[in-house]
């Protein structure tokens, strides 16, 4: 790790990361429980471990990191909790397709915040790998959106809009403790679940089995990744890669539940991969071209 740049840092941190995301939407639809429940305990698995691993890693204790988090990364634990209950809001209200593809836009909109608070201009080839990207989620969910309820479609707008905040709040300020605050985020899912009905005795061993291994391993080692990218490239760029859990999920489900996914996953995933990786050998020769000789 020693011998690459920053920027080549960041990538393969968010990609290792995003990857490792990759089965979550697998472990979810082996939760038998209600989703409300579900996002409970989910909540519940991901803070114990993003605190204790957070304790370990600056040596304090979790009360002092809160305390350190009240003065620098409160915004960004709110931005991530109201992220996530937007995401289970609007897949709840409407379409999922309608959800997906909305969040979809989460690297457009992450491009327009760096550029208009963070005055900080993007090349050109992270716009048209953003386009490319959202037109190739489209294409994945095409047939399948539409006839949704417009109150999900503006909280899943929300969302991504939240999501995109989070990451370049994370790129603004790289000193906020980024598992701190997606643990706050997580204990404020939880909490909300609570008021929306969650049933946390209704959960079986089945259920926990799943739900820990989503929310304590898998849920805080890609975010645990993902939210360091912020800190060496841009959040467009981390939004534009996390784009490849919504294409490569799929797959973990058709691989254990035998659900083939149609012919538009292939195609779509095949233009959001290209896009992505268009933009990260592009990113690499700029490296290269202004490294000194």
């Amino acid at each position: 790790m020693n011998d690459l740049t920053p920027h080549q840092q960041g990538l393969l941190m968010t990609v290792v990361g995003v990857l490792v995301l990759t089965p979550d939407a697998l472990l979810v639809r082996l939760v038998e429980t209600d989703h409300w429940t579900l996002l409970f305990w989910r909540g519940v698995f991901s803070a114990i471990v993003f605190f204790s691993l957070t304790s370990f890693i600056v040596r304090k204790s979790p009360i002092k990191i809160l305390g350190d988090l009240m003065k620098d990364g409160l915004f960004c634990a709110l931005l991530f909790g109201a992220s996530n209950i937007c995401f289970v809001v609007s897949i709840t209200h409407t379409a999922a397709a309608n959800t997906l593809v909305i969040l979809a836009s989460m690297p457009f909109i992450a491009a327009v915040l760096t550029v208009i608070l963070m005055r900080r201009n993007l090349p050109l080839r992270t716009w048209a790998a953003i386009f490319l990207a959202m037109a190739g989620i489209v294409i994945v969910f095409w047939g399948r959106f539409g006839g949704g309820n417009i109150f999900g479609d503006v909280v899943g707008l929300f969302g991504a809009l939240f999501m995109a905040a989070t990451l370049v709040s994370l790129s603004f300020n790289p000193k906020i403790n980024a598992l701190a605050a997606i643990g706050i985020g997580s204990i404020m899912a939880s909490v909300f679940s609570l008021f929306m009905g969650a049933a946390p005795v209704e959960a079986t061993a089945s259920d926990f089995f799943y739900i820990g291994l989503d929310g304590g391993i898998v849920i805080p080692v890609a975010f645990g990744l993902i939210t360091y990218g912020p800190k060496l490239i841009s959040a467009p760029e981390v939004s534009l890669i996390m784009l490849l859990e919504t294409v490569l999920g799929p797959y973990w489900v058709w691989l254990v539940l035998s659900e083939v996914p149609p012919q538009q996953t292939f195609i779509g995933g095949a233009v959001v991969i290209s896009a992505i990786l268009a933009n990260i050998w592009l990113g690499l020769r700029s490296d290269r071209a202004r490294a000194p000789a």
